[in-house]
């Protein structure tokens, strides 16, 4: 599956999940994913959540990996700190802004039902 695909999933749960408005920024926080033949950039804040061509360089974070990693982030198999102790991504950007997007990615998880 594509990362684009998969982000795009993740934006429509935050956007539905309406227990996660108060951890939300009230200023657009981006969130940029690189991999080897992808980069997007979406913005994140109470306003909602949309793709982005720019971004405010002071407000991005930026998670570089393969696409196996990220995928694997955004499906929730395993964590942002746990891909970073693997060094399987790399992120640059604010600590409080990688730990926003963890519990945002924890807490928009899609649901797993037992078969």
């Amino acid at each position: 599956m594509k990362i684009y695909e998969l982000t795009k999933k993740f934006m429509e749960r935050v956007q539905t999940l309406h227990h996660l408005l108060p951890i939300l920024p009230e200023e657009e926080l981006y969130i940029r994913f690189e991999c080897d033949a992808e980069t997007l950039i979406f913005a994140i804040s109470k306003t909602g959540v949309h793709l982005a061509q720019e971004a405010d360089e002071r407000k991005i974070l930026t998670i570089r990996g393969s696409k196996e990693a990220l995928v694997s982030l955004l499906k929730g198999e395993l964590k942002l700190q746990q891909q970073l102790r693997l060094k399987e991504l790399v992120v640059s950007g604010s600590f409080r802004h990688m730990l926003l997007l963890e519990s945002l990615l924890h807490l928009a998880k899609p649901y797993r039902y037992a078969s």
